[in-house]
């Protein structure tokens, strides 16, 4: 049954009473009181009978007002409207750890067809099996039994925990059932898997008709196959869903699935969702399994609500939503679950979509009611709830004003006096009230006060009912009632145990003997119980062991994972049901799993990240290497051991050190490129980065890495110049080695470059050195032929001009310039000559506006500039053109006018300027702005 979490049980709590270190004695009564739970004002829980005397699982309603109990011992229950309870069947069931009777549901049709379901383990041939049966009530009336059982699902078990859990009957006659992964808890279980599996029963929410068929409605029905798995699933992905409600609203199923180690779920169910287990644990995915490959690609639909594991809690039961009227508007359509291990009542709120309206108190809306394992709601809509350990079932009922106290009494017995001390100082009133404390003693006679003694009289030796009444201030009352048998001795029992501080491995038996003797009764039977304690990081937490009678408890020690202690009690009873009990506790031999490696990664021992956790020896671990480091970056690469990245193992009686080795995709090169290794010789320090650019300094160069780029070296002249300049933060990781030039003359790197400087490049030669060229200026440069082509190697990194405006890179032959606006042009050969001759960019040119061009019948080159001209042919030479003299030489059309080409540039002469052309001039008249053109 599972509200079990990683390793976790709900039912067997109470049995922490057991873990005293000497015998005790107590007496078996029938008090109704308990410890007042904390309520919002107004609210009380008033309890119910069960008919179950201990572990109490499920309920439900009858016609009549009634309604059936089970208990995870096997006994079904019925109680009358009137509140008398009997047992109608005591079924057999396999009782380890969760397994049990565990759910119950009265068909829709209850009152003709007299049908319940039921849901418990049972075991056959050896082999424990998960059964879904249908029972027919006997008698007529009241019922009296169960018959004619009929199977309906039969599924092998493969766990002690997170079996076949709620079963509900719908009015429209079909069957909802929930279904854990029955995986092991306490390692990484390929079974849990089976969650993923469309075609297993395993981790599912299932809706089927009572004959087995399923729903033609479900999303993977198939009407050539209706009682296959596919036909019968309604959703998938679930760890353990312990408790499941239909919404009153919408009829979709609302459930609580517990989780592992760190998050509880609620969800509302989707048809044909996956909720990602084992991949994911509430809206994370799982430590451990979510580095297996078949967790790969796995999604998960999104949790209704999640919680932390901590003071909330870390075992959810999935509730009910309210629907009377006499809760505070507030509460009104709320849905009410609970937290087993944290003993709270929660509520929050949704909408009809199916999102999140209002969160969950945060303390809680009630604390210290219980274990709730089942809620359901009475005929007005009061939550009602099941209390496992308590066995009782409680009913939230809003009452406000004055709430009545809650009695408690305990006694003690000196036998051989017949006097009996009673204590009624645990009573509690919510409301702060002073209490007064009356004692009605059962032989007729009575008294007041906190605490009384009586001494009853001769022989004293048959049960006595004592009731204990609490009033208030304003005269409401609460009672306790008290079984005693006066002259009654206390069994004495007689508990041999391994020598102190002995230590057990798994498979070791752990040999006990124990007698009981009672001065009345002789020899008394001996009971023993046990509880698996089991401690993970800041978390302990039970699991019921195996029951049995006898003198002597000789069982092998428990595999239960990491760090679990075994507490055997022995116990004998009297015929008046006084207890006497021993304790012994079989501690673990311990050894220390160590996890090294020189990369951190998030290694899990039993899917828990550790560096270092005590293990039992003996005990069977899961040891999961994720496939990528915590730098995000180096992967999996072995361990020393040659084990693989998922392994098992069973803990030696050793300390063991197990040590991962993590390559980054520049350890993965330089391991595997013979000449790549050659180059850089020797790491000479640690490998630098993040998870966007890593980089590693070696005696002959630098190896960078990014996701993009992939690994890249870098060395000689070109890493130095690519460093003086600011390296990868100024001009991105490398995209290639260092390569040969097509020329075979030169080197060079290219680079991913930044958003500021565009794609880079470093081009190195003999003659010319080592410089930077990137942006527009390497785009232009690449567009003309990179070092092929006019301008040669660059002989200076890009720098600023003069004049500030602008940027440049000189090369062989020319330059190339940038200005924002006329953007990156080339200028070479002789028209660079002349440009440069005038001054560059801070002459009467500016920066060229194009690169050079042919004219267009070919037989001269020119660039434009931002405020003129140079104008190259063969027979002229270059010469440069501006201002009113180029306007007027363009709008006659430039060389194909009957000018020609410019014989020299601008120049001046008596009121003006000139230029010469091939076959005439242009003037310039400064004082009227005049232009003219002449033949020669």
């Amino acid at each position: 049954m599972s509200p079990a979490r990683r390793p976790r049980n709900i039912f067997w709590t109470f049995l922490l009473a057991a873990l005293l270190a000497i015998p005790i004695a107590v007496i078996q009564g029938s008090g109704r009181a308990s410890a007042a739970p904390a309520l919002p004002a107004g609210f009380q829980l008033r309890d119910m009978p069960s008919g179950q005397s201990e572990l109490l699982t499920d309920f439900a309603w009858t016609p009549d007002g009634g309604y059936f109990t089970t208990g995870k011992n096997g006994r079904v229950a019925w109680v009358s409207a009137a509140g008398v309870a009997r047992t109608v069947a005591q079924l057999p069931v396999e009782t380890e750890q969760d397994l049990g009777l565990v759910g119950l549901a009265v068909a829709h049709d209850y009152t003709t067809s007299r049908t319940v379901y039921i849901t418990r383990v049972v075991t056959i041939n050896g082999v424990w099996h998960l059964r879904l049966e249908s029972w027919k009530v006997t008698g007529t009336g009241e019922p009296t039994g169960l018959d004619n059982s009929v199977i309906i699902i039969d599924l092998v078990a493969n766990s002690n925990s997170h079996a076949i859990t709620t079963v509900i009957a719908a009015d429209d006659g079909t069957l909802w059932v929930s279904i854990g992964d029955s995986a092991d808890y306490r390692f990484v279980d390929a079974l849990a898997f089976r969650s993923q599996d469309l075609n297993t029963g395993y981790g599912k929410i299932l809706h089927l008709y009572p004959d087995g068929r399923g729903v033609p409605g479900n999303p993977f029905y198939s009407a050539a196959d209706p009682n296959s798995w596919r036909s019968r699933v309604y959703a998938y992905g679930f760890r353990s869903p312990f408790r499941f409600s239909l919404d009153p609203t919408t009829g979709a199923p609302i459930q609580g699935d517990v989780g592992y180690n760190t998050w509880e779920e609620v969800d509302i169910v989707r048809p044909g969702s996956n909720y990602g287990w084992p991949c994911w644990e509430g809206a994370t995915r799982t430590p451990g399994y979510r580095d297996l490959d078949a967790c790969k690609g796995v999604g998960t639909a999104e949790p209704l609500w999640t919680y932390q594991h901590g003071t909330m809690g870390t075992s959810v039961t999935g509730g009910v939503v309210y629907t009377g009227s006499s809760y505070p508007e507030a509460y009104r359509g709320a849905y009410f679950f609970g937290d087993y291990s944290s003993g709270r009542l929660y509520t929050l709120r949704y909408d009809t979509a199916g999102n999140l309206t209002r969160a969950p108190e945060p303390n809680g809306f009630g604390t210290g009611i219980g274990g709730p394992v089942k809620f359901s709601t009475a005929v007005n809509g009061d939550i009602v709830y099941a209390d496992i350990g308590g066995a009782k079932l409680r009913r939230l009922v809003y009452a406000p004003g004055n709430r009545p106290p809650t009695a408690k009494a305990t006694t003690t017995t000196d036998a051989a006096t017949r006097t009996v001390t009673f204590d009624g100082g645990s009573s509690t009133d919510l409301d702060g009230d002073a209490l007064t404390y009356e004692w009605d003693f059962g032989d007729g006679t009575s008294a007041t006060g906190m605490r009384v003694s009586h001494q009853y009289a001769a022989p004293g030796t048959e049960p006595l009912t004592a009731r204990l009444t609490v009033r208030d201030a304003a005269g409401a009352t609460g009672t306790a009632d008290i079984v005693v048998v006066p002259a009654n001795n206390a069994p004495e029992l007689t508990l041999t145990t391994p020598p102190a501080g002995t230590v057990f491995k798994v498979g070791e038996p752990v040999h006990l003997t124990a007698t009981a003797q009672d001065a009345e009764d002789g020899p008394l039977t001996v009971t023993w119980s046990s509880v698996i304690l089991h401690c993970s990081g800041p978390y302990c937490h039970e699991h019921p062991g195996t029951s049995f009678d006898g003198g002597t408890y000789d069982v092998p020690f428990t595999d239960h994972g990491d760090n679990t202690s075994l507490v055997l009690t022995a116990s004998a009873r009297d015929e008046h049901g006084v207890v006497a009990s021993a304790t012994y506790t079989a501690k673990p031999k311990l050894r220390t799993l160590e996890i090294a490696g020189a990369t951190p990664a998030a290694v899990t021992v039993n899917a828990v990240a550790v560096r270092s956790v005590p293990i039992t020896v003996g005990a069977t671990v899961t040891v999961i290497a994720p496939e990528v480091a915590v730098d995000g970056v180096a992967t999996f690469a072995s361990w020393t051991d040659g084990a693989p990245r998922a392994r098992e193992l069973v803990m030696p009686d050793n300390d063991l050190t197990l040590t991962t080795t993590y390559l980054t995709p520049i350890d993965r090169r330089y391991q595997g490129d013979g000449q790549f290794r050659t180059q850089l010789g020797a790491p000479t320090g640690p490998e630098t980065g993040d998870a966007a650019l890593r980089y590693r300094d070696f005696a002959g160069g630098r190896a960078y890495w990014t996701p993009a780029t992939g690994v890249h070296e870098v060395h000689g002249g070109i890493l130095t110049d690519y460093l003086a300049y600011g390296g990868h933060v100024a001009f991105g990781a490398p995209t290639t080695d260092e390569t040969a030039t097509p020329d075979g003359v030169g080197r060079f790197n290219h680079f991913a470059g930044t958003v500021a400087s565009g794609l880079a490049s470093s081009y190195w030669s003999p003659n010319t050195g080592a410089h930077m060229i990137y942006g527009d200026i390497r785009t232009v440069w690449s567009n003309l032929g990179w070092e092929l082509g006019p301008h040669g190697y660059p002989t200076t990194d890009e720098l600023p001009t003069a004049n500030g405006v602008g940027r440049y890179n000189n090369f062989q032959n020319g330059a190339i310039y940038w200005k924002f606006g006329p953007g990156a042009h080339s200028v070479y050969g002789t028209i660079f000559d002349r440009y440069a001759a005038l001054g560059w960019d801070s002459s009467v040119l500016g920066f060229p506006t194009t690169n050079e061009t042919a004219t267009p019948y070919g037989a001269g080159r020119y660039n434009h500039f931002e405020y003129g001209s140079i104008y190259w042919s063969s027979s002229t030479g270059a010469h440069e053109v501006y201002g009113s003299i180029r306007d007027r030489w363009s709008a006659l059309g430039w060389e194909l006018s009957y000018l020609g080409y410019p014989t020299s540039g601008e120049f001046a002469i008596p009121g003006g300027r000139r230029s010469n052309f091939q076959y005439g001039y242009i003037e310039f008249n400064a004082a009227t702005g005049a232009v003219v053109d002449r033949r020669y």
